[in-house]
């Protein structure tokens, strides 16, 4: 068997949907590593495709059957003997979500007053957020690596290990840590990264409301290329020594979770493939906008490559 080209890094959970309107909560297999790999597969044969995940023992879904059946067949499984990360998402009637963990160490989480809340959900995170060190060594040296937002020090040190060992490499910053960096500091400890791909929750610290500056420092910075994404709004693309404003068609939202994570994997794949940013981060917002239209990663995993061609052209 082929090894594959594109290797991404993220986490798997377990999501407990609860809607907007009156219906039952729905279990459903989720994560940053998922998402970004349904993104990938519409533009990246999946046999290409390799993800590394954490798994704790009581995790009631065969990701790696989800994976198979979307044709990612080089998956490795890490074990942890803790319980597996558990997390309600609860949706509100304007689309918006929030995350609450649903695990007994932490259900306390997010209620006023309580001390130290973030860090021990970090340190629960951090068990099931996977490291380049978790790749198997002959995957490495790889085409291309995407590293979808992880916990605390995470990409700094995946960023070390792969240093050498990947053509393209890039990086969906995590809030906690995008948010103690300026445009230079960030491309300091991200040292190793072509590109990154922040949100404007991670970037809105940088832009104040001037986004195409923001994008521009970040290169500036070090970075060769950063994509700012912003929900419906265009995405700032700066590479190449030129600032671009991506349109992004409106699209019908049926679940806005995993948009940025299929955004990144889909970036990645891209330009592995060759395509140049402005052509990558087009397919990327097409990604995004097929999987905001399903529900869960699943079907995520299940979007058909030839409907994202036709969103192509018809974006084109």
């Amino acid at each position: 068997m082929a090894r594959p080209d594109l290797l991404i890094l993220g986490q798997i959970t377990v999501d407990h949907v609860v809607p907007a309107v009156p219906a039952p909560w729905a279990e459903r297999v989720g994560g940053n590593a998922l998402y970004a790999a349904a993104g990938a597969r519409l533009w990246l044969d999946p046999a290409l495709i390799g993800l590394v995940f954490r798994k704790g023992p009581d995790f009631p879904i065969n990701v790696q059957r989800v994976l198979a059946e979307a044709g990612i067949v080089h998956v490795r499984r890490i074990d942890v003997d803790l319980p597996h990360l558990t997390e309600w998402i609860v949706y509100d009637a304007g689309g918006s979500r929030r995350c609450l963990p649903k695990n007994e160490p932490l259900r306390h989480i997010g209620a006023e007053g309580e001390a130290g809340d973030v860090e021990v959900y970090l340190d629960y995170l951090l068990t099931f957020t996977p490291e380049a060190r978790d790749l198997p060594e002959d995957w490495l040296p790889a085409k291309a690596v995407h590293l979808a937002p992880q916990a605390r020090s995470r990409h700094p040190d995946s960023l070390r290990h792969l240093a050498g060992r990947a053509g393209f490499v890039s990086v969906d910053p995590s809030p906690f840590l995008a948010k103690h960096y300026d445009a230079a500091g960030l491309a300091r400890v991200l040292a190793g990264a072509d590109a990154i791909l922040p949100s404007e929750l991670e970037a809105g610290h940088l832009a104040g409301e001037d986004w195409p500056r923001a994008a521009r420092e970040l290169t500036q910075g070090g970075f060769r290329e950063a994509v700012i994404k912003r929900g419906g709004r265009e995405v700032v693309l700066s590479a190449e020594g030129a600032v671009e404003l991506v349109p992004v068609p409106s699209v019908q939202v049926v679940d806005p979770t995993g948009a940025g994570d299929s955004f990144g994997g889909a970036y990645a794949a891209c330009r592995m493939l060759g395509h140049p940013p402005a052509e990558a981060a087009r397919r990327a917002i097409v990604s995004a906008g097929m999987v905001v239209g399903c529900e869960g990663a699943e079907a995520a995993l299940a979007l058909d490559p030839a409907e994202a061609a036709r969103r192509l052209a018809a974006f084109c």
